[in-house]
């Protein structure tokens, strides 16, 4: 009895970590070559409000859901928001628990930024060339699109590393999800 109960969870845990994959939130997304976690919002704010709220770090601590905060540790050498800038991210006030570091890679003001994140502690699910992009389109004088996008930097990634971000994707869509919901809450009000 106890094989055949072992036996069938194993068939459920099998059936369900295959369904997590296949239906993953991680996939490849209409104007994109490669899979990536994509979430949008729209925000009833000119573009260079939402660029310039997003660029400081300390306005994380308000709309992140998962980051407690953000410090930036070359700030004598680059400033928040700009390229070069490394910066470490808390999810708790007394910085234990999951960190991990960023670094931004490119910024066309008022257009994205790109970080990349390495250096991940105490996460379930660590992966290495992981980057991330925000997108800032003008719909009109008064409004922006906010997109949030993780993904691999193409080529460095393995199929474990793409298995494990597979997984880890439904956490990662339903944290841009309320991240970018807080956003606009801030902006607009």
């Amino acid at each position: 009895m106890l094989r055949k109960i072992l036996k069938y969870s194993l068939i459920l845990l099998l059936l369900a970590t295959a369904c997590a994959v296949f239906f993953s939130p991680y996939q490849k997304h209409e104007g994109m070559e490669f899979s990536s976690v994509r979430e949008e919002i729209i925000i009833d704010a000119p573009v260079d409000t939402v660029f310039a709220y997003i660029g400081n770090s300390g306005n994380a601590a308000t709309w992140s859901v998962f980051v407690d905060h953000i410090t930036p540790i070359n700030s004598d050498k680059f400033p928040d928001g700009k390229v070069g800038c490394v910066r470490r991210c808390y999810t708790q006030a007394d910085e234990k628990g999951a960190t991990w570091d960023e670094e931004i890679l490119i910024v066309e003001k008022n257009k994205r930024r790109r970080l990349s994140i390495f250096n991940l502690q105490d996460f379930t699910f660590k992966a290495d060339h992981l980057l991330t992009e925000q997108e800032y389109t003008v719909l009109d004088q008064k409004q922006t699109k906010l997109t949030f996008t993780l993904f691999f930097d193409q080529g460095k990634e393995t199929l474990w590393d793409e298995f494990k971000l597979k997984l880890a994707a439904w956490k990662a869509a339903d944290i841009f999800r309320q991240n970018l919901a807080n956003i606009k809450k801030e902006i607009e009000n």
